[in-house]
């Protein structure tokens, strides 16, 4: 009659090859976990230093050009209004026979060269601020990856 013990120890060693499997695949699946978790934060971390440097560049481009948004955008406004108030009146002056609109045309036209500078000088900025902001990034991930560098070093050293 077989041993009880030997038996039990038979069927023990046949099951650990499949044990070990699962538990290595249990261990991977955490690790992969684990390595989503940290791409996320680190993807949230680069999204804020992102949206940080393209304000503070925006700020100091629009500095530089001497262009204030809120002036910009009240311009705006105003041109939307003239040019709402010009469309009426071309709408009245059509049913009841033409006047003289010059005047009107000659201040949207005023407006509009106004208009045109400002964005000039908006893109103008913009592409100063996209050369400032990439240079930034670049300076950033250059100092992380060296501060990362100086870390392996220091793990590596007994």
């Amino acid at each position: 009659m077989p041993d009880p013990h030997t038996s039990d120890l038979a069927s023990r060693l046949r099951q650990l090859p499949g044990q070990l499997l699962l538990a290595l695949l249990n261990g991977t699946a955490i690790l992969v976990i684990v390595a989503a978790l940290f791409a996320l934060v680190a993807t949230a971390k680069v999204t804020h230093l992102a949206e940080n440097v393209a304000a503070t560049m925006t700020d100091a481009v629009l500095s530089r050009v001497d262009v204030k948004p809120a002036r910009v955008m009240a311009k705006l406004d105003q041109l939307t209004t003239e040019v709402q108030s010009l469309r009426s009146a071309l709408q009245e002056q059509a049913a009841q026979g033409r006047t003289k609109l010059d005047p009107a045309i000659e201040r949207l036209n005023d407006r509009l060269a106004e208009l045109e500078t400002a964005i000039g000088q908006l893109r103008e900025g913009r592409s100063r601020l996209m050369d400032e902001a990439t240079a930034r990034l670049s300076l950033s991930l250059g100092e992380a990856l060296r501060d990362f560098g100086a870390c392996k070093a220091n793990a590596a050293r007994p």
